[in-house]
């Protein structure tokens, strides 16, 4: 069973528990983990379901890069196949996509924090520093 191109999945909960199975397989297949550990199953699953977001924003970048959406979807790079790179441009195009990333966009920029570590803000590590 073939692992499908991420383009052709919206996000990672659409990913059916078949193809998952398959990527913990392969993984096992080429390094030496025991997922029977409760534990290393779930850091591995929450690897592979980072892995997949990364995959799909460095291709939402590419897609970002270009001018248009006619150029974006004749510039599918060389990893992807051009019908599986025009699904995942015409994802990109719709207007509830849009509409979603310019209030996540808006989002972000009201943070004044970027980030914490961990559970504890920076005022917190400050205070106990």
């Amino acid at each position: 069973m073939p692992i499908s191109d991420p383009p052709t999945i919206p996000r990672w909960g659409d990913v059916t528990d078949d193809v998952r199975q398959l990527i913990r397989q392969r993984l096992q297949d080429k390094f030496d983990l025991d997922l029977s550990v409760p534990h290393i199953s779930y850091a591995i699953d929450d690897m592979i379901q980072e892995r997949f977001k990364e995959y799909r924003s460095m291709l939402h970048k590419r897609y970002k890069r270009c001018m248009s959406h006619e150029e974006a979807a004749l510039s599918a790079p060389p990893h992807v196949t051009d019908d599986d790179w025009r699904i995942f441009c015409d994802r990109f195009s719709f207007d509830s996509f849009q509409k979603r990333s310019k209030i996540n966009s808006d989002n972000k920029g009201k943070l004044k924090v970027n980030h914490v570590t961990g559970s504890k803000s920076f005022d917190k590590i400050r205070h106990n520093m």
